[in-house]
């Protein structure tokens, strides 16, 4: 698996959020990732970090949890969302948020093969220490459909993460 980009510096309320993407490596060319980046860019979002990691379970939760201890507030898994061999992005994803969003994630699967994926939507803590964490589809379509419809929505969960109670 190939990480996405990771962002290398935390975000207060008034900046855009950094993000965090990782992908897991396989044999395919990676078209996913720099398409990835280039939106990422383009909605204001970075510093872009990128780690492309093996398929493995432990080595991407590692990889998440270096991510948010240095001050990721958005990381995009991008591949091992399916149900092959190495697919472990979405157990792993669900293992670090404390919170599901599950209504992102069943925007996302609104295209013909997104049926096959599983994406996981969720962040880390109910406050402003809250990153949010996507696992997508490692596809080009599959990660740009993903970002599209959650770069609208960050505005509005960095909002309630970091709103005063």
């Amino acid at each position: 698996r190939t990480p996405c980009p990771s962002p290398s510096t935390t975000t207060s309320a008034r900046s855009a959020p950094t993000s965090s993407p990782i992908r897991t490596r396989g044999t395919k060319e990676d078209r996913a990732t720099p398409a990835c980046t280039a939106a990422l860019a383009e909605a204001g979002l970075g510093p872009v970090t990128i780690a492309a990691i093996p398929e493995s379970a432990d080595i991407l939760e590692t990889e998440i949890r270096g991510a948010l201890e240095a001050g990721a507030r958005f990381i995009l898994v991008l591949g091992g969302s399916g149900f092959g061999v190495g697919n472990y992005a979405p157990e792993v994803v669900r293992s670090i948020v404390e919170v599901e969003i599950p209504g992102i994630a069943e925007q996302i699967r609104n295209t013909p093969l997104s049926g096959l994926s599983r994406e996981v939507v969720g962040v880390t803590a109910r406050d402003s220490s809250g990153a949010l964490i996507v696992s997508s589809p490692g596809s080009r379509g599959g990660a740009l459909d993903t970002l599209e419809v959650v770069t609208p929505l960050l505005g509005a969960i960095f909002h309630q993460l970091d709103e005063q109670r």
